[in-house]
């Protein structure tokens, strides 16, 4: 698209031009030549009346020397504008040396006929709403010294109709000028942020990773691989920062990043692992999810042993949002929640599984002495808080 729209768009005035601009300028490089033909038809049709008919000829013959060489110069600048304009006017101004006094005051047209309203367009064209005034107001006063300053309604009508095409064509113009300057913006933006998600994907799939297992692994070795594991866990933590922060304009007023919320979780001993793309949700649905992952690792810091370290792993598609929250602790006996429950310690059960049912999803658990607690949270993803259940948990 951005290619298409760069093609052949810089019109007649050697700048990029919207493509009304460009339309315009082909247009009026038609209308020159046929409106300087129409009126020499119209010259030769009244030649007799003319008290010097031969100045027509060479006025006429000027106009149509300029179209044609319009057609083949192709620029359009200040120098090219004002030129045509200081013509237009002169041969409006040369009708008065061309037919009598009487015939003007009769309201004949002059000279040129429709051929000055193209240099009008032009200045609208090339200057916009004020050129398009500027070259009106020339051209009109060139219309009352035809006339010796005493307008016929002809006259009146003419300068009204031209003050009205090159306000409201410039007018158009600046405006699909400004659309032009917008679009420009929008599809640069739209370059960078495709460039931006590449580099973030790439990133996330490569070095983000490497610095994961580098953590673990070196957590899992000990000694002075656990100072590197340690300073690999930092740096990781920086760089998906950085990754999540680069995609703040396609969340919209009302959402959230999951992505942001659960990295805040991340610390010496808890990684987190996101996707590359944001995991849009409801602020709402995202404030319940995250404080159900920090519920899952204070059960991890109480329960799990010294020195366990947790997980949390973030799913996202267009159905629901997956939470996993794994520790490598001492485990626990899986009837230990129904106990828990039955004997009215609910912490977890109103913590956690509280607060997903409550966004219709579902928690669950699976432990088992010696091999950690993995707790799986699944929402759906257009979830949002429900009201309060009477005798709810």
């Amino acid at each position: 698209m951005w290619t298409a729209l760069r093609a052949d768009r810089t019109g007649r005035s050697g700048r990029r031009e919207p493509i009304v601009a460009v339309a315009s300028w082909t247009g009026l490089d038609v209308f020159r030549p046929i409106a300087a033909l129409y009126a020499a038809q119209l010259a030769y049709r009244r030649h007799e009346e003319m008290v010097r008919p031969w100045l027509a000829v060479v006025v006429i013959g000027l106009l149509l020397a300029w179209s044609i060489a319009m057609l083949l110069y192709r620029r359009r600048t200040l120098a090219t504008t004002v030129l045509e304009l200081g013509l237009a006017a002169g041969a409006v101004v040369a009708s008065r040396l061309v037919d009598t006094p009487e015939n003007i005051a009769a309201g004949i047209p002059t000279l040129p006929s429709i051929w000055p309203a193209g240099s009008v367009l032009g200045a609208a064209v090339l200057l916009g709403v004020r050129g398009g005034l500027i070259g009106a107001v020339v051209i009109g006063l060139a219309d009352l010294v035809a006339v010796y300053f005493e307008p016929t309604s002809t006259t009146l009508h003419n300068i009204v109709l031209l003050v009205l095409l090159g306000g409201l064509f410039g007018l158009a113009v600046d405006l699909a000028r400004e659309g032009q300057l917008r679009l420009e913006a929008v599809l640069v933006e739209q370059e960078r942020l495709r460039e931006r998600e590449r580099l973030s994907r790439a990133v996330h799939d490569g070095v983000l990773q490497a610095l994961a297992f580098i953590h673990r692994r070196g957590s899992e070795l000990g000694g002075e691989s656990a100072e590197l594991a340690q300073i690999a866990a930092v740096q990781e933590r920086s760089l998906r920062d950085l990754v999540t922060r680069s995609h703040p304009s396609r969340i919209a007023r009302g959402d959230s990043d999951l992505s942001l919320g659960l990295s805040a979780l991340e610390r010496p001993g808890v990684t987190v692992v996101t996707p590359a793309e944001p995991v849009i949700v409801s602020r709402e649905t995202g404030d319940e999810i995250v404080a159900a992952a920090e519920a899952a690792l204070d059960n991890v810091a109480r329960h799990a042993g010294d020195g366990a370290s947790a997980w949390i792993l973030l799913e996202g598609s267009r159905g629901s949002v997956r939470v996993t929250i794994r520790d490598n602790g001492i485990g626990m006996d899986p009837s230990r929640l129904e106990a828990a429950a039955t004997e009215g310690r609910v912490g977890s059960a109103r913590s956690i599984r509280g607060r997903i049912e409550d966004l219709g999803g579902s928690a669950t658990w699976t432990a088992r002495p010696g091999s950690g607690c993995t707790v799986v949270l699944e929402v759906p993803a257009a979830a949002g808080p429900r009201p309060a259940r009477l005798g709810s948990q």
